[in-house]
């Protein structure tokens, strides 16, 4: 009886080990493309800028 119980706290135990592993992973690859995004939308606003004021000298 007692080796059925160390079986199933073992698989419990896996189971919330990959459940956290997988949260992390997932949280670090949209960490990662949030910083991407961040990155385009600073080159897209600095090239608007430069149009606008490019516009706006003559």
């Amino acid at each position: 009886m007692e080796d059925k119980s160390m079986t199933g706290t073992l698989y419990l135990f896996s189971g919330f080990s990959i459940t956290w592993i997988i949260l992390f992973i997932y949280l670090f690859s949209m960490v990662k493309r949030q910083k991407s995004l961040e990155i385009q939308i600073e080159k897209i606003s600095s090239k608007l800028e430069k149009v606008q004021n490019s516009q706006a000298l003559p």
